[in-house]
């Protein structure tokens, strides 16, 4: 039975959030971190961009700052992402045992362990079966959750002529045998604001990703029709990593002393990064 760490970090600063991910990352890769499943959320509201996205050719900088909003770039892939009132997940781990096998293979082996988790707060979600078409792959200034790629979680009412709507939205990196992917779980619907916030949009560019990210996307607070706390949902994902994937998920409070170590280094890059 493979042994894992479960932290859940609750609300944290955007440079904090991605320098404990990338701690635990390099601690994976040294030896010194164990396999690591993290739930946290966002304060103040964050946009995340992917990796290889500009900030200033896909955020209104000013505006959302002026909104109070923090912006930072992820160490995963992907597209743009607004953080406002959700659980964010990251596993971090070897590309071995549980996480063995390809990308995508990751991506369903995780995905099946949110299904389990989220199934015990009475939510009954899918995966994405179809990829990403070429045409919206090649949309990289759409948000995030304006599409679903293959793997993905989705949801679909009973009620007639009801469409199949992205949960969550997810992005993996991997470098040295080690993979982090981070997930955004919405408790609440915010995403249409982020077309507010996106740079160099006409109108009519702004009023269509919003009506997209309205008829794509749905919160977990939606679908239930009644409120789940964050600390709540964070008990029934340990459930289902746990479960799922058969571990020994261990709960710990924070990093570990060698990791401690190294944090405060990646933390300025992320202070100090634009």
């Amino acid at each position: 039975m493979e042994k894992w760490r479960f932290l859940n970090s609750g609300k944290c600063s955007a440079e904090k959030n991605m320098a404990i991910d990338e701690t635990i990352m390099v601690g994976v890769q040294k030896g010194i971190s164990p396999p690591t499943i993290r739930v946290y959320d966002w304060q103040p509201p964050t946009i995340s961009l992917g990796y290889h996205q500009q900030i200033e050719q896909e955020i209104d900088i000013e505006k959302t700052r002026q909104m109070g909003f923090a912006i930072v770039r992820r160490p995963t892939g992907g597209r743009a992402v607004l953080h406002y009132d959700e659980l964010t997940y990251a596993v971090i781990g070897r590309i071995d045992g549980i996480l063995a096998g390809s990308t995508l293979q990751a991506y369903q082996t995780i995905s099946k362990a949110l299904i389990r988790g989220l199934s015990y707060a009475g939510i009954d979600l899918s995966l994405e079966k179809k990829e990403l078409s070429l045409h919206k792959h090649h949309e990289k200034k759409n948000p995030c959750f304006s599409s679903s790629a293959k793997y993905e979680l989705i949801y679909k009412s009973c009620s007639e002529n009801s469409k199949w709507k992205k949960v969550v939205g997810s992005a993996q990196f991997r470098k040295n045998g080690v993979l982090l992917q981070h997930g955004s779980i919405l408790l609440n619907h915010n995403q249409e604001l982020l077309a507010e916030l996106m740079y160099g949009l006409s109108e009519k560019k702004r009023e269509f990703l919003k009506k997209l990210l309205a008829q794509n996307t749905i919160s977990i607070n939606q679908i239930l029709t009644r409120k789940i706390s964050f600390s709540l949902l964070a008990e029934k994902i340990f459930q289902g990593f746990k479960q799922e994937w058969d571990i020994d998920l261990i709960k710990e409070a924070d990093l570990n002393n060698e990791e401690r170590k190294i944090y405060p280094h990646i933390f300025y890059k992320y202070k100090n990064k634009e």
